[in-house]
């Protein structure tokens, strides 16, 4: 009996230690599969209206700059596949213990970027260097939509799996359409004007506030005229039907498009009519904008999580404006002709 006692002090530790050898992180084995080390990374898009997550649907490319708890670089991963259309899509990063800074950014690793890095993060940088601008000739286009997120992480050194992590994005560019009426009913064309917004916010730094002494002019990417008897949409072929409708009013529009709307600014809207050579409107923009600011919520944070516009302008018979109204996923603000600087 007492043997047999000894014999089974003798395989339990043995038994332990086969065990330990199968679960250790800690311990490295030729023949065995290391274990999962580093984050699984969730990107969402949430900071919008709705707060609905948005990514899977708009975000087309995406930018991962990782670095260390100095902020010092470590690497750049980068995604465009069809996996970013994913809900259920997690990016896994190997890291090794300790702590991390990510900085995301949608849309500048795709064909159509409308923005790139003033310089590219890599060895023996910081990511409070970072900086995105406007690519040249990009004012006066649609601009591509650009989204910037960042997060804080720390990988323990005792996790067994990879350390689920969300980095939550904002969209930075904003699309503005300004349709033009006659009070009369009288016809306007777009082409007859000029639309412009004046902003200094075509340089952004790393936490995606606009750096200052950079002013762009965003011309109208598209202007033109299209029917009420079309639903409004300036894309929809004339047909004969609308033209010889009695209720059909021939309205005038421009289409621009800009990048971070911000209060700090001075983000100006001007439409200039090119007949008279006057200006019919010049205001300042994000002080009208926050006016449909029917949520719970700052004007800063409005102005971020909505990216869509419509202004639209009811003038007189010499093109001066008489009223404004400004809508937004459904609200719509009325506002006469005030001296509002």
């Amino acid at each position: 009996m007492a043997g047999f006692f000894s014999t089974i002090n003798k395989v339990i530790p043995l038994m332990t230690c086969a065990m330990f050898t199968l679960t250790s992180c800690g311990v490295i084995y030729d023949d065995l599969e290391p274990c999962n080390g580093g984050a699984k990374m969730r990107f969402v898009y949430d900071y919008n209206l709705e707060s609905a997550n948005a990514f899977p649907a708009q975000v087309d490319c995406l930018t991962l700059h990782i670095y260390d708890a100095d902020g010092n670089f470590i690497r750049t991963i980068t995604e465009e596949s069809s996996v970013l259309a994913d809900e259920n899509w997690r990016m896994e990063i190997n890291l090794d213990p300790g702590k991390y800074h990510a900085v995301a950014y949608g849309g500048i690793a795709c064909e159509k970027a409308s923005f790139a890095h003033a310089l590219t993060p890599g060895t023996g940088s910081n990511y409070q260097n970072i900086s995105m601008q406007l690519k040249p000739g990009e004012a006066g286009k649609k601009l591509h939509d650009h989204f910037h997120g960042a997060v804080d992480f720390e990988i323990n050194g005792d996790a067994l799996d990879y350390t689920p992590v969300t980095l939550r994005m904002t969209k930075t560019t904003n699309n503005v359409r300004v349709l033009l009426q006659n009070i009369n009913g009288e016809p306007l064309d777009g082409n007859d004007f000029e639309f412009s917004i004046i902003d200094d916010n075509s340089v952004l730094d790393h936490t995606n506030l606009p750096v200052a002494g950079h002013s762009t002019i965003y011309n109208a990417w598209r202007k033109g005229q299209f029917s009420t008897a079309e639903a409004g949409n300036p894309d929809n072929a004339k047909t004969e039907a609308t033209v010889t409708r009695a209720d059909d009013i021939r309205i005038g529009y421009g289409d621009l498009s800009t990048s971070r709307l911000h209060l700090s600014t001075g983000a100006r809207l001007v439409v200039h009519s090119n007949e008279s050579q006057k200006d019919v409107l010049s205001l300042p923009l994000c002080t009208y904008l926050a006016m449909c600011n029917n949520y719970d919520s700052g004007d800063q944070e409005f102005l971020d999580r909505c990216s869509n516009y419509t202004l639209a302008l009811l003038l007189g018979n010499d093109n001066n404006w008489i009223r404004m109204e400004i809508s937004v996923a459904g609200y719509t603000v009325r506002i006469n002709n005030i001296d509002f600087e």
